[in-house]
């Protein structure tokens, strides 16, 4: 039995939720855990969250390894670019950054966050933050900014 919208982001299979073990994880703190795997695809899995829900979507090893190297490329170093001027600003730059990426990828925001991304989308949001600043980020938040309810 699996949960409406948890599929493979590697070939969109609906999936299950079984152990870490069975799913083929190799971290040690996952292979007792609930994971949810793709049926078909080797090594698709997500994290269980402690609601049941899946951790972003389940991919295979290639995908997971772009996500990683996505964000830690291209997602901190805006962030990071960020923190130079406002040390505490985290909270707010990620979400910037997120908001960002989403428009760029013509994605909602909840589709467009990085464990939800296949590696077509992985690709094209390397593409779309490779040459953007914080400036850049900045910009798109003051434009698309939510208007306040009189």
């Amino acid at each position: 039995m699996s949960a409406l919208g948890i599929y493979c982001a590697d070939c969109g299979t609906e999936c299950e939720r079984v152990t870490g073990r069975e799913a083929g994880a190799r971290e040690p703190d996952r292979i007792d855990a609930q994971v949810w795997a793709c049926p078909f695809c080797p090594d698709a899995w997500a994290p269980s969250a402690a609601d049941g829900s899946a951790v972003g979507l389940p991919a295979g090893e290639e995908t997971r390894n772009a996500r990683a190297l996505l964000r830690e490329r291209q997602v901190e170093r805006l962030i990071s670019e960020a923190l130079r001027h406002c040390p505490n600003g985290r909270p707010i730059a990620e979400e910037r950054v997120a908001s960002f990426l989403a428009h760029e990828l013509h994605l909602p925001t909840d589709e467009a966050a990085i464990d939800r991304l296949n590696i077509e989308w992985c690709r094209s949001a390397w593409l779309a933050l490779k040459g953007a600043s914080y400036a850049d980020v900045v910009r798109h938040a003051q434009t698309y900014r939510p208007r306040k309810a009189a």
